[in-house]
């Protein structure tokens, strides 16, 4: 079935922003020896690190929203499972596939695998598609919380929401990051509490209207930032890590209070029809543009930057629209149904 509900389009125009964020981030690079390989004391880096406790919990949040409108039941757990396997294990198979093949190939990129070992695509998450076995498992616990219908109250919401905030603080201080992390059960913890507060903000609109909420997440928000800013010039000696603590705090205020805007921006709202596509497709665009540049000595930050971030986001816009003409390519790396107006489908 495909679900014609009517589009938020405040919604729609955060997922503009948070795939910018997500595709500005890997030009950027996690750290001076990835992607453009900036310094610690570079503008861009800054830059990177203000918002790296919102990017992914934004995407994460959004989904939680769009996922409680049509919420699983007992009667179609089955078909949810299998279409969001769709939609999500397929892309990470083909596309991650051909992203693996591509940094095995190409001469300059910053990460490369032994081709033994594309196998491990099925167990251990890579690169930036880690996001997709770990979105799925999401979506397959709070699925069948809803299918026994565990979580319709704020009580058993909130239950739930602080069980997985001190799983995650839990396995920041007990899981060392070279554990092996199988079917990116890591993800998983990471993802799930912001999964839980998009489903909260949805389901239980009048509790995050009440003001004093807002203004008490307002002012947490406001002081997680500064101690942000202040750790990170050295004024204070804070260890900042997105799964305790301020990025934490950061990443659950910050995008409740985004959701709780309701702004809406027309080409924002464009950019977010796509940007599914975009987050599959984008390092290919980033990476090869880099390459390319500086394959012809250009050395420019600022040219090199918005030519990445420019073909990052371009380049899935064209593969989605070729790749959706047919029905196999469409269903192997969009993950979409074999109909032309399986378009709505969204993760």
């Amino acid at each position: 079935m495909v679900n014609t509900r009517e589009k938020d389009l405040s919604v729609e125009t955060l997922r503009g922003v948070a795939i910018l964020m997500v595709v500005t981030g890997h030009v950027i690079g996690d750290g001076p020896q990835y992607a453009m390989r900036v310094s610690n004391d570079s503008f861009l880096r800054h830059f990177y690190y203000f918002f790296v406790f919102l990017r992914i919990p934004l995407f994460t949040v959004i989904s939680g929203w769009v996922y409680a409108l049509l919420p699983a039941t007992i009667v179609n757990l089955k078909s949810f499972a299998l279409k969001k396997a769709r939609r999500l294990l397929l892309p990470l198979l083909f596309v991650g596939g051909a992203y693996y093949l591509v940094q095995y190939v190409v001469p300059g990129t910053t990460n490369k695998n032994d081709l033994s070992g594309i196998w491990r695509l099925f167990v251990f998450p890579f690169t930036l598609y880690w996001y997709l076995p770990s979105l799925f498992f999401v979506f397959i616990i709070v699925s069948l919380l809803d299918a026994n219908r565990k979580m319709q109250s704020i009580r058993y919401w909130l239950l739930y929401l602080f069980f997985t905030v001190a799983l995650l603080v839990a396995k920041t201080y007990l899981v060392e990051d070279d554990d092996p992390n199988y079917l990116s059960y890591k993800g998983v913890i990471y993802l799930l509490p912001f999964f839980l507060v998009g489903v909260g903000v949805q389901r239980f609109a009048r509790l995050f209207s009440n003001t004093y909420l807002l203004i008490a997440l307002s002012s947490c928000l406001v002081v997680g930032l500064i101690i942000q800013q202040l750790a990170w010039y050295d004024v204070i000696q804070y260890s900042l890590n997105k799964g305790t603590g301020i990025g934490l705090l950061i990443g659950l205020t910050g995008t409740v209070l985004l959701l709780k805007l309701r702004w809406k921006v027309k080409w924002l709202i464009w950019l977010g029809s796509f940007a599914y596509s975009i987050y599959l497709f984008h390092a290919f665009g980033t990476a090869g543009a880099r390459i390319w540049l500086k394959s012809y000595g250009v050395q420019s930050t600022a040219i090199i930057f918005f030519a990445s971030l420019l073909t990052g986001i371009l380049l899935p816009i064209v593969a989605e629209k070729f790749l959706d003409r047919f029905r196999l390519t469409r269903l192997l790396f969009l993950g979409r149904g074999f109909a032309a107006n399986s378009k709505d489908e969204q993760v």
